[in-house]
């Protein structure tokens, strides 16, 4: 492994000698070297006989930026199509349109005729996770070298006709569940769109936001069945008083 190492900085400046001649040479596939045209300060690793080191560094060169200008698209971006720069977009807003549906109904149970302030807290926190969400996909998307590109919302009809909100708060939660089931319909057609472009770096990023999801649609899933069962009344009291006082997920 030593031996391959300083067979390899041997290349590197073997390769600028022969930078300072302004060729760039290119190793062929049976060794032999061939002048490929002119590229003052590239390296080309595979420029001389490797051989000693195997075939790691056959095809790698070194451009150094020189006199380019500052402003360049990225200098991260590597393997990384369009498509999936597209996709990770497109789940941008998708997850800033439940954040700002949930802020919605947020803003309705704090109402003062309506006073459920379990609901109220357990939303706010929903429209929180949700904006972190987006937040992740932006690093994600910088990360990659991708560029962030925001789109208009598209925020679904919200119909609640009960002012005291009793009724409202089965009504809320069942959008709640058919929110979450939309984000991760929305999460699998990403993943198929990195599949299809054989990303598996990206895969792996959206495996763990999947399962996220997969939890996200059962907790609420429960939440439903639980409020079908109390029913309207004290039951809904009740509920909300359990959600006030439950610990913020971690």
């Amino acid at each position: 492994c030593a031996a391959a190492c300083a067979a390899a900085c041997a290349a590197a400046c073997a390769a600028r000698g022969a930078v300072a001649r302004s060729r760039t040479v290119r190793m062929t596939a049976s060794g032999e070297t061939t002048a490929t045209g002119t590229a003052e300060g590239a390296i080309d690793f595979s420029s001389v006989n490797l051989q000693g080191a195997g075939k790691e560094f056959e095809g790698m060169v070194f451009m150094p930026e020189g006199d380019a200008p500052l402003e360049v698209p990225s200098r991260a971006r590597m393997m990384y199509s369009e498509s999936c720069e597209n996709a990770i977009n497109n789940q941008i807003n998708v997850e800033y349109t439940a954040s700002y549906a949930y802020h919605a109904l947020f803003a309705y149970f704090d109402r003062d005729t309506v006073a459920l302030p379990g609901f109220a807290k357990y939303f706010k926190a929903q429209s929180e996770e949700e904006k972190g969400h987006a937040e992740l996909f932006m690093k994600y998307q910088n990360a990659r070298g991708g560029t962030v590109e925001f789109k208009p919302l598209a925020v679904p009809e919200m119909k609640f006709d009960h002012m005291d909100g009793t009724s409202d708060a089965m009504y809320a939660m069942d959008l709640h569940l058919q929110l979450e089931k939309f984000v991760f319909k929305k999460l699998l057609e990403v993943y198929a769109i990195a599949e299809s472009s054989n990303d598996p770096e990206m895969c792996n990023f959206l495996d763990d936001m999947l399962s996220h999801q997969v939890e996200a649609v059962k907790t609420s899933a429960e939440y439903v069945a639980q409020l079908k069962r109390l029913g309207t009344g004290h039951g809904v009291w009740h509920f909300d008083k359990i959600l006030a006082e439950a610990e913020p997920a971690g």
